[in-house]
């Protein structure tokens, strides 16, 4: 991993995808019925695995790959549409979210995202439209302050390095069986 990203737990990507795509993702996302609510964010329209943000997960692998400077697998999407006064908690994701990526899509007022860096101090930072941060999903805290704007789109891509120990986790295989590994240890399948 590139010392950057382990000094810092994150790295900016300004303009990972095209503002214009991001707007339009957005609205195409938004146009769907079939979302859940989440105890994280209970008020906030949320989807697991949006087809066109799968398609993304997959895309962008290369690029993640570059920016972290080794090969990632990727593992599974997850979007919301965040309301106002809607706040995310400080918390950690789980093994999947190795290596994750915030890409924001569209947004009605500035809402930025804060983590907490390996030596305890704390940044957030701001994004428009297609910028994206990527961080230490499972390693570093990270939140959102509550809302004030009406109308916010963000959407999660999450990653494994295809050579660590979380490796296993590759397209989100074990989401309800994440197995106690030692490090470096794999799960053995049998047939």
């Amino acid at each position: 991993m590139k010392i950057e990203l382990i000094q810092n737990s994150y790295l900016v990507a300004k303009s990972f995808i095209d503002p214009v795509r991001a707007e339009k993702l957005a609205e195409e996302f938004e146009k769907q019925t079939n979302f859940t609510l989440d105890h994280q964010c209970p008020s906030s329209p949320a989807m697991y695995d949006f087809m066109p943000f799968v398609k993304l997960l997959v895309e962008k692998v290369p690029d993640v790959s570059e920016l972290i400077g080794e090969p990632v697998l990727p593992t599974y999407t997850y979007a919301r549409a965040y309301k106002h006064r809607e706040i995310l908690h400080r918390h950690r994701d789980r093994p999947a979210c190795e290596i994750s990526l915030t890409l924001n899509l569209t947004k009605s007022e500035p809402w930025p995202i804060c983590i907490q860096r390996p030596d305890g101090s704390e940044v957030c930072l701001e994004q428009n439209p297609g910028d994206a941060m990527l961080y230490l999903g499972c390693v570093a805290d990270h939140w959102r302050d509550p809302y004030d704007g009406d109308h916010h789109v963000q959407v999660f891509l999450h990653y494994v390095r295809a050579n660590g120990p979380k490796a296993w986790a590759y397209f989100d295989k074990q989401k309800q069986q994440e197995p106690t590994l030692s490090v470096g240890e794999l799960p053995v399948t049998r047939l």
